[in-house]
């Protein structure tokens, strides 16, 4: 039996959120749980895999109630997801490659080996972004993605999506600043990469990289950093012009994904209605 359609956007989204909400808490109690805690010899992954368990089964189970084909978010063989993904982690690491240099331009830093570095440390970490990237893309640039973008077109789409993904890293204590020019504008350019080529796997690339090559250049200093960059005296007034680098770099980049070289541009400011078609069949 076919699933029927799915009617009242705000209902569904709705419900989706408040799913998604369950998600996330149950993944935030277990990761303070200190046996599985990121300080734990686990290094937080059996949390992040719940989130991303959790959030892949929330986002089938809309898809399927609402009859939308797991080919919107790019996720069938013919799509090849994993050949995108891989894309996405290329994109994602040279974007964070020039992060990394305006970090070390602005502040005059010089990047040096870290003795402390461990292996176990690095592949922990890439484990741990990986299935909590999962998470984060299914909430944001997955079914609500797809479903807002239908009745708001693209353009908002991204920058609502971006919004509450921003909102929800302040409120993990991360200062605005940061949140605004830094997990706003980057959200903007996940965002974007899944507006313009609707799959997931390549947004979910280029989100694990940006966090991974963090991880291993220092600019998220820790034992799983390969390289640890070493500030001047002077590095703490370069804070404001290397923020507006980034947030200049991620807005260009955002606006180049979304409409350079794109056909029918003012479909993407109009609400997508092919979905309802499809679904009307």
């Amino acid at each position: 039996m076919s699933a029927k359609p799915a009617h009242g956007l705000g209902n569904r989204l709705l419900h989706f959120g408040l799913g998604a909400a369950a998600c996330v808490l149950g993944y935030l109690f277990l990761l303070n749980l200190q046996p599985i805690s990121r300080s734990s010899p686990t290094a937080g992954v059996i949390p992040v895999l719940v989130l991303a368990i959790g959030t892949g089964w929330l986002t089938a189970y809309f898809l399927r109630a609402d009859a939308i084909p797991f080919a919107t978010l790019g996720l069938t063989a013919p799509q090849r997801p994993l050949v995108r993904f891989l894309m996405g982690l290329v994109a994602g690491s040279v974007l964070t490659g020039l992060w990394l240099v305006i970090v070390t331009v602005a502040t005059g830093a010089t990047l040096h080996l870290n003795p402390n570095f461990a292996i176990s440390s690095f592949l922990s970490a890439c484990v741990f972004a990986f299935f909590n990237n999962v998470g984060e893309e299914l909430i944001y640039r997955g079914y609500a993605f797809v479903r807002l973008a239908e009745h708001l077109g693209e353009v908002i789409t991204v920058v609502i999506t971006s919004a509450v993904f921003a909102l929800l890293h302040l409120q993990a204590g991360l200062p605005w600043l940061s949140v605004l020019t830094g997990v706003f504008t980057s959200g903007l350019v996940f965002g974007a990469t899944f507006a313009r080529w609707r799959s997931l796997p390549r947004a979910l690339g280029v989100h694990v990289a940006t966090n991974v090559v963090q991880e291993a250049t220092g600019l998220r200093a820790s034992a799983a950093s390969i390289l640890v960059p070493v500030f001047p005296s002077t590095a703490a007034t370069a804070g404001p012009a290397l923020l507006a680098g980034i947030a200049a770099l991620n807005l260009a980049l955002a606006v180049g994904i979304l409409f350079v070289g794109r056909r029918q541009l003012a479909s993407i400011w109009r609400p997508n209605k092919s979905l309802e078609r499809t679904r009307g069949r």
